[in-house]
């Protein structure tokens, strides 16, 4: 019998010093786990501390394994597995770039606007717009805007935080 697969979403307190991402990120290539996204920022400057968020994936053994290797890391002050609390909201931010014609700048206006998204650069030949969703949100904002013809696009890695009392100790 197989063990599935499933996504977890790892939020991780560290030092924010140099090489800290390095060693997270040669952690999950050294040990051959993918990392499906990450998002790394400073929360405390005045304790100089970022939180790494990782979303992998693995069978339950893989991601213990995942857990355990990165809490042995001097700089890691804290390890939240997100997906096992009791609940949380996640989300992405996308830039996303279309390349306009006349005729379609209308149709365009009024996706962006039923969407929720912002316009936040416009000219005669490209609109950049921004959108902040959950991953599937995402996802489908790309699909639906394939055709107008994306120019370019960037996604943020997954942020994520717990609902209630329930939250990663700095």
């Amino acid at each position: 019998m197989t063990e599935s697969h499933s996504k977890h979403i790892l939020s991780i307190m560290v030092d924010n010093e140099p090489g800290v991402l390095a060693r997270i990120v040669g952690l999950f290539s050294g040990r051959g786990y993918n990392i499906e996204s990450l998002s790394v920022s400073e929360v405390d400057s005045d304790r100089f501390l970022s939180r790494v968020t990782v979303v992998t994936s693995g069978t339950k053994n893989i991601i213990d394994q995942i857990k355990a290797q990165v809490r042995k890391l001097i700089p890691v002050h804290n390890l939240i597995d997100i997906t096992e609390l009791k609940s949380f909201i996640g989300k992405e931010l996308i830039l996303m770039k279309l390349d306009i014609k006349q005729k379609t700048v209308l149709k365009i206006h009024k996706h962006i606007k039923n969407i929720g998204a912002k316009i936040l650069f416009e000219d005669k030949t490209v609109i950049i717009i921004e959108f902040s969703g959950t991953p599937t949100e995402i996802s489908g904002l790309i699909k639906k805007m394939k055709v107008y013809n994306i120019v370019e696009l960037t996604r943020s890695g997954l942020v994520s935080m717990a609902l209630g009392k329930d939250y990663i100790r700095r």
